[in-house]
């Protein structure tokens, strides 16, 4: 799946001239939209991490104390739209480990295996934002690289719940049924991204008719 990776951070870099307050909401809802445009595969993930950052720096340039603030909302916002798409992950793999003529132990794997790795490349695509600017946003950006580093965020935390409930049922599905090999492993893996993405689309739907809520952990200052 091909992201429109310039309409995202033409839309990210509008969002950050809103009012404070409403930045992370705004950029929570490009984020996510974009994801259910195609699968929540790993590479779609990343693209769509990046193409957000970029917009968020495009629109908070040159920085000062305000637009500093609109910066880390904006990677508040991310971190939500990230944490709403690893709980779709993890309702899809539920969703197919339930239907375990369809799906291969191996197959799910790969799945769960790429929800293990969303936060680290959370991580990564702010450190290499970082790296690729100066001054006060390029500080900006490696103390939140940092303090999700080593304080966790929203992201992880609804991953590591996900890997802990996803791991006995994963094991179950591996004893009750005789593995069709791995040559299939990527077609599953698509489907079971896709399926992801539909789910999400749904959580994104109540949300819109829900008041957000100012959750997930405190930015650095």
């Amino acid at each position: 799946m091909t992201y429109d990776t310039s309409r995202i951070e033409s839309d990210v870099q509008g969002a950050v001239h809103m009012d404070p307050g409403l930045i992370a909401e705004r950029v929570r809802a490009i984020t996510v939209a974009a994801l259910t445009d195609g699968g929540l595969d790993a590479q779609g993930l990343r693209e769509v991490m990046s193409a957000v950052i970029r917009g968020a720096q495009q629109g908070t340039v040159p920085p000062d104390a305000e637009r500093v603030t609109a910066l880390k909302e904006a990677v508040r916002g991310l971190d939500e739209a990230l944490a709403a798409a690893a709980q779709a992950t993890q309702l899809a793999v539920k969703e197919a480990i339930g239907r375990a003529g369809e799906f291969s132990h191996e197959g799910l794997r790969h799945s769960i295996d790429e929800l293990a790795t969303l936060e680290r490349d959370f991580v990564a695509t702010l450190s290499e934002a970082a790296r690729n600017t100066s001054g006060l946003a390029r500080s900006t950006l490696q103390d939140l690289a940092e303090h999700v580093r080593s304080s966790g965020s929203e992201t992880g935390a609804r991953v590591r719940d996900a890997l802990s409930q996803l791991a006995q049922a994963g094991t179950d599905l591996a004893r009750a049924q005789v593995d069709g090999g791995v040559r299939t492993l990527r077609n599953q893996a698509e489907l079971v991204a896709s399926l992801a993405a539909g789910l999400l689309r749904g959580m994104a739907d109540r949300l819109h008719r829900t008041p957000p809520e100012q959750s997930g952990p405190d930015q650095p200052s």
